[in-house]
Formats: structure tokens, sequence, C-alpha cells
């Protein structure tokens, strides 16, 4: 009978073990998925900044609230890279509106207002770019073939 008691130990201790390392994968799996849906509201609001000034023709300040609400927490869940390359959108975009304003008043000169149209067409160009360039900057950090599932827990 003692020898009964010792192997259902056995099997009851190999199942809690079974059971916690699935519990674990799950919860990884959660982790990596709630990580994945934050990264990603990161990248669809600077995908809709740029889209929306490529539409419009303009930015305009309830644009840049919007971009920079949604892209604010990309310094925790992105590299420093995607922080700099975020941070270089917006700089375009304020040179953008800038120029536009400048655009509005009379120009000093015609060397000026070619300097300035020039400016605008450089920055809706870079602008426009980042439609597709974006998606190559935040493929490492979104794309699903870095996604693995983990077999077995704790082995990276």
């Amino acid at each position: 009978m003692s020898g009964f008691f010792s192997i259902a130990t056995l099997f009851l201790s190999v199942a809690v073990v079974v059971i916690a390392a699935l519990q674990w994968r799950v919860a990884d799996n959660k982790l990596r998925l709630d990580l994945f849906d934050r990264r990603y509201k990161v990248y669809d609001a600077a995908r809709n900044f740029v889209a929306s000034i490529m539409r419009e023709a303009s930015v305009t300040e309830s644009q840049l609230v919007d971009f920079n609400t949604g892209t604010s927490d990309a310094k925790f869940l992105f590299e420093p890279d995607v922080a700099e390359y975020l941070a270089e959108i917006r700089k375009r975009a304020l040179r953008l509106r800038t120029t536009r304003e400048l655009l509005k008043r009379p120009p000093a000169s015609d060397d000026e207002l070619a300097r300035l149209a020039q400016a605008e067409n450089d920055a809706v160009s870079w602008l426009g770019d980042q439609i597709t360039e974006m998606t190559k900057i935040f493929t490492p950090y979104l794309g699903f073939a870095n996604i693995r599932a983990k077999i077995v827990p704790f082995v990276k």
C-alpha cells in the first residue's frame, strides 16, 4: 500500500509541475500579446498622423495632440531607435506647419518664396515616404515572425 502512495505522490507532483509550466506559458503568451497590442497602438497613431497630413495637406494642432498622446509610451515599449524616429516625424511635421504658415504671409523676396516652397516640398515628400518606411522601422517589434511560441518554459 505504501508503494501505491509513493507512486500517487510522484504522479501528483509531476502533474503539478506540468500544470505550473502550462500556466507559465499562458501567462508569457498573454504578456507578449499585451505588449504587441500596446506597440501596435503606437504604430497606428504614427501611421494615422502621417496619413492625415498627406490627406489634408496640413498639420493641425489636434493632429499633433493625437500624435503626441498616441506615441507618448513609445520610450517604454520600444528601443530608443523608434522613439528617435517618432521625434523626427514630429520635428518634420512641425517644420511643415511652420513653413505653411510662413507661406501665408507675403514673402520678402522671390528667393525666400522659392526657399519656403522647396522646404514645404521636402517636408511633404519626406513625410509621404514615411508611410512605407514606418513599416520597416516597426517590423522588428510587431512582426509575427519575431514572436515564437515557447514550448518549454524558461527556455528562450
